[in-house]
């Protein structure tokens, strides 16, 4: 039976309800950290307050996308979801070059090794100390998600590799993939990687594309028989809402609500309440129902987004 991997286990698709496909509630170190401390997202009783506010506000599933070698912390993770009656799935595999330093093993390491180390944690569970200890420990916590990512018009070469590590676990073991494009870029090109290690289109899910508002590269996309993710809303630097709005109500009257679903992507400190930002992880179960029905979209496509999208698509 498909079950979804969460930090507290397994659980049946219908257990996980109201989803937000893409959050960060614990980054310690990495790239971006380093350039940039509001990027830290790093105590666990304010993380873990800001989760039971998505909860109260309806969220019921939550996916952290931190990935390998950019602060992922997954015992904090399991410590922040303690507590709190929210199904939050951690993720494995690895981000866009510009978040690893050259002396990062993605470099050093061929795919086929790669490939292993991430089929370990899929099989054992993630790696407690995220590859920087000596030693390799397997937490015994699964991973729901394997993800991969790209720069801005173009996939460099480790890139294109660590594409095809997320394409080959993803064919072994059901794993399901989500990418990050650089502001809506190249997903076209992620897509024809991920298919050509055996993914199936299902287990596709294409990030970031509302950073590029484009109707009709969305549809060209969306017929390959992929997910798109809509994960910008309430982000004015990248769009405004209606934007976000505009496209789900066309591309559902064109038949593809089956293929859409929304995450925050709030990973800095300054977006998230308990921390003292704003609007937080409750902006989406909170408000974007509500606008939605303003747009003039179903309730049953509502539901299609928040729920049956990422029940079905997590499920392996």
């Amino acid at each position: 039976m498909k079950t979804i991997k969460t930090v507290k286990g397994p659980i049946s698709p219908d257990q996980l309800g109201f989803c937000d496909l893409h959050e960060h509630l614990w980054k310690s170190g990495g790239m971006e950290v380093f350039k940039d401390a509001d990027f830290g997202i790093e105590n666990i009783e304010k993380s873990r307050a800001e989760l039971e506010r998505y909860r109260q506000a309806g969220g019921r599933g939550i996916v952290d996308m931190q990935p390998i070698g950019v602060g992922r912390g997954i015992n904090q993770l399991k410590e922040i979801a303690d507590g709190v009656d929210v199904h939050l799935i951690a993720v494995t595999g690895f981000h866009r070059e510009a978040m690893y330093d050259k002396a990062h093993f993605v470099y050093k390491y061929s795919l086929d090794q790669i490939v292993e180390l991430v089929v370990a944690e899929v099989e054992k569970g993630i790696e407690v100390n995220d590859y920087c200890g000596p030693f390799v420990e397997h937490s015994g916590i699964l991973p729901g998600v394997v993800k991969a990512g790209t720069g801005y018009y173009k996939i460099s070469p480790l890139e294109e590799k660590l594409l095809k590590v997320a394409g080959k676990v993803s064919a072994k073991t059901g794993i399901p993939v989500m990418t990050h494009t650089q502001i809506g870029t190249m997903g076209l090109e992620q897509v024809e990687i991920l298919k050509a290690q055996g993914v199936p289109a299902e287990k596709i899910c294409i990030g970031h594309l509302d950073r590029n508002a484009d109707l009709t590269y969305h549809r060209m996309v969306l017929r390959e028989g992929v997910y798109v993710q809509y994960d910008c809303v309430a982000r004015v630097k990248y769009h405004p809402v209606s934007d976000t709005m505009e496209l789900i109500r066309e591309l559902s009257k064109e038949g593809y609500a089956d293929r859409i679903m929304i995450g925050g992507d709030w990973g800095r400190a300054s977006y998230l309440k308990s921390y003292g930002g704003s609007p937080g992880l409750e902006f989406i179960p909170r408000q974007l129902p509500g606008l939605m029905r303003e747009y003039g979209i179903s309730e049953e496509v509502i539901q299609r987004i928040f729920i049956d999208n990422p029940k079905e698509f997590l499920a392996f």
